[in-house]
Parts: C-alpha cells; structure tokens; sequence
C-alpha cells in the first residue's frame, strides 16, 4: 500500500467516524445539509485552481474521469467543514471568533501543505500555504 492510498484511507475513516460519533442527534440535518454545500463549494474551489493552473493533484482516484481530487474535496475539507459550523461559538465576542476562523483555517492549510510536502496527492504551482489561509 502506498502513502498516499494509506493517507485517503485514514482520512476517509477519521472523517467517517467524527461524523458518525460527534454529531448530536438535533443537529444531523444541518450537518448533512452544510456537507453537501461545502461539497459543492469545494467542486468549485477545486476547479479553478486547476484551471488556472494554481494546483496539480498527481495521485488521484480517478485519474482517467478527472484532475481533481475526489476524497480532499469531496469528504474531508466538508467533513472540517460540519464541525466548523455546529460549533460556531455564537455570542462570544469579536476576539473568540476571530481565533475560531484562525483555528479553522489554519488547520485546513497545514493539512494541505503537509500533503503537498510528503505525498504526491497535492502539488503547488502558483500556489502556497498563505493563499490558502486566506
């Protein structure tokens, strides 16, 4: 098995069981709504990068149907997506809501760099990690 099958392998079990163990009951319907959104979301975001020529997605899952990435953009970054939304801290001041969306983004960014660093899954080209934050 390769790092990056490995890599999609553990990333489609962590994001498969947060979502099953840590959404609340009540709360299903937004998750399941705001992970088909951000999918679609994504799809988009994905897109005009590689036509721009922004990114590449060397190893793919489909690499024969598509240049895009099925299992970054399709469960994970939707799956960090839901949590970001059901724990939006509501009513807690300017300052803890910045360090929220800080928190988030910056997650999302070192989990792509990490990628683009040590597997073939991500490769920038006119990208990098503070485009991505941002």
């Amino acid at each position: 098995m390769t790092r990056e099958v490995l890599i999609l392998v553990c990333s489609w079990i962590l994001s498969l069981y947060l979502l099953l163990r840590y959404i609340p009951t009540e709360s299903k319907r937004l998750a399941w709504i705001t992970f088909i959104l951000v999918q679609a979301i994504a799809w988009i975001h994905e897109y005009i990068q590689l036509v721009f020529g922004l990114v590449e997605f060397p190893y793919r899952e489909f690499n024969k149907a598509t240049n895009m990435s099925f299992s970054l953009h399709y469960i994970v970054y939707p799956t960090i997506a839901v949590f970001f939304i059901l724990f939006y801290p509501k009513e807690k001041g300017t300052r803890r809501t910045f360090l929220y969306y800080l928190l988030f983004s910056m997650g999302i960014t070192t989990y792509s760099y990490l990628l683009e660093k040590f597997s073939s899954l991500y490769h920038y080209i006119h990208w990098n990690w503070f485009f991505g934050l941002i």
